[in-house]
C-alpha cells in the first residue's frame, strides 16, 4: 500500500490521520472489486471531495480515483471502460442511435438501477379486485341485517410502519462475497410510511464511522420510526455492523440503568438466556446435542465480545451524563421529572 499512501499523502498533505486509516483500509480491502475509475470515485469520491473542500473541484477528485487505481491495479489489469485509461477505438461501421432506440424499447427485460428501482408487484394492489371484495363484504352485511343477525363490527387493521429501499447491485455483490467492510453506513433511496401515511420518500442516509448525530425534528414526523426500521433490519446495512437502540421509553422497575441499556442489545440477551437454559438442562442429563448447542452459543457469544458489553454500555451511558453512581441506579424513581416529554405523560 506505499504506492496508494504516496498519491493520498500528495493530494491531501493534510488529511487527518484517522480518515487517511479509513481511506487505505477501503481502498486495500476492496481492491480486488475496483476495475474501473468510476468504481474507486463511487467508494471513496464523495468522501474526498468533503476533505478537498473548495480546494479541488470533482474533475480533480476523479483524476485522483485514476491514480488510485493505477497504482492498486497497474494498466494491464484496468479495464478499457474507464474513462482515464481507454485509448480511442476506430468503430467498423457507424452506429445507428435510432435503431439502439428502438432495440431497446422492445426489449422485455426491466432496467434495474437503483435510480429507477420500482416497488415489488406483489406490493401493489389490484384495485378492480378489491372493489369487488368490498361489494362482497357490503352485499354480506346487508343480508345480515335483513335477517336480524347482528353484524359483528369489523376490527380495523392495525397499522404498521414499512420501509423500502433501493440497494445497488455493487454494493449487494460485495455483502455476498463478504468483502464489505466498510464502516460507514449509506441508505439511499429509501421510503417509510406509516399506515397509508407516508413519513419519508425518496430519502437518503449517510452515517460516517466515529461521529455522532443527533436526529431533530416535531412529534411525529418519522424520528422514531426511522431508528427502529434500522434496528430491525427493514432498512438493510452492511451485515458485519452491529446495531444497538434504546429506546425513547423505558418501563421503570428494579433494573438498573446500565441493565437497561444491555437489555437492548436483542441478540446478546437472547444468547445469555439460551445459555442459561441449556447449561440448566446439561446438568439434569448428559445430552450430546445439547453439549453442541452449548457450546456454539458460547462461540457466539465471543465472536460479539459479549464479555466487554457492560464496559460498552457504561461508556454510551457516561457520554449521556450518566455517573458510576447513577448507572447502578434502579429505573423506577420515586419522583420522575420529564423535560419536553409530553407524548410520554398522555
Amino acid at each position: 500500500m506505499e504506492a496508494v499512501e504516496d498519491v493520498l499523502s500528495d493530494a491531501f498533505p493534510d488529511i487527518d490521520e484517522d480518515l487517511f486509516d479509513y481511506l487505505e483500509g477501503v481502498l486495500d480491502g476492496g481492491k480486488e472489486d475496483f476495475s474501473t475509475c468510476e468504481e474507486v470515485y463511487d467508494a471513496v469520491g464523495e468522501m474526498l471531495l468533503q476533505i478537498a473542500g473548495d480546494t479541488k473541484d470533482e474533475d480533480e477528485i476523479r483524476e485522483i480515483c485514476a491514480r488510485l487505481l493505477h497504482v492498486m491495479k497497474g494498466e494491464s489489469d484496468i479495464q478499457n471502460g474507464d474513462s482515464h485509461s481507454a485509448p480511442a477505438k476506430v468503430l467498423n461501421a457507424p452506429v445507428q442511435l435510432k435503431a439502439l432506440a428502438a432495440e431497446f424499447e422492445n426489449t422485455t427485460d426491466e432496467v434495474q438501477s437503483i435510480w429507477m428501482k420500482q416497488r415489488d408487484s406483489a406490493l401493489q394492489v389490484d384495485q378492480k379486485k378489491l372493489e369487488k371484495a368490498e361489494a362482497k363484504l357490503k352485499q354480506k352485511q346487508e343480508k345480515r341485517e335483513v335477517s336480524g343477525e347482528k353484524v359483528t363490527p369489523v376490527q380495523p387493521v392495525l397499522k404498521a410502519a414499512t420501509a423500502s429501499q433501493a440497494v445497488s447491485k455493487r454494493e449487494a455483490r460485495m455483502e455476498s462475497k463478504g468483502s464489505n467492510r466498510t464502516q460507514d453506513i449509506r441508505v439511499e433511496n429509501f421510503d417509510i410510511a406509516f399506515g397509508d401515511k407516508t413519513l419519508l420518500q425518496g430519502a437518503n442516509l449517510t452515517l460516517a464511522c466515529g461521529r455522532r448525530y443527533g436526529l431533530v425534528g416535531r412529534n411525529g414526523i418519522g424520528k422514531t420510526t426511522l431508528l427502529r426500521m434500522l434496528s430491525s433490519g427493514q432498512l438493510r446495512i452492511p451485515s458485519h455492523i452491529s446495531v444497538l437502540h434504546v429506546e425513547q421509553e423505558v418501563v421503570g422497575d428494579d433494573t438498573t440503568a446500565l441493565d437497561s441499556v444491555l437489555s437492548c442489545d436483542e441478540r446478546r440477551q437472547r444468547l445469555l438466556n439460551e445459555e442459561k437454559e441449556l447449561t440448566a438442562k446439561v446438568a439434569e442429563k448428559d445430552d450430546p446435542a445439547l453439549n453442541e448447542r452449548l457450546s456454539q452459543v458460547y462461540a457466539e457469544l465471543q465472536h460479539i465480545d459479549a464479555d466487554k458489553a457492560p464496559a460498552r454500555a457504561s461508556v454510551i451511558l457516561a457520554g449521556l451524563g450518566f455517573s458510576p453512581a447513577m448507572q447502578q441506579k434502579k429505573t423506577r424513581p420515586d419522583l420522575l421529572l420529564l423535560d419536553g416529554k409530553l407524548p410520554q405523560m398522555l
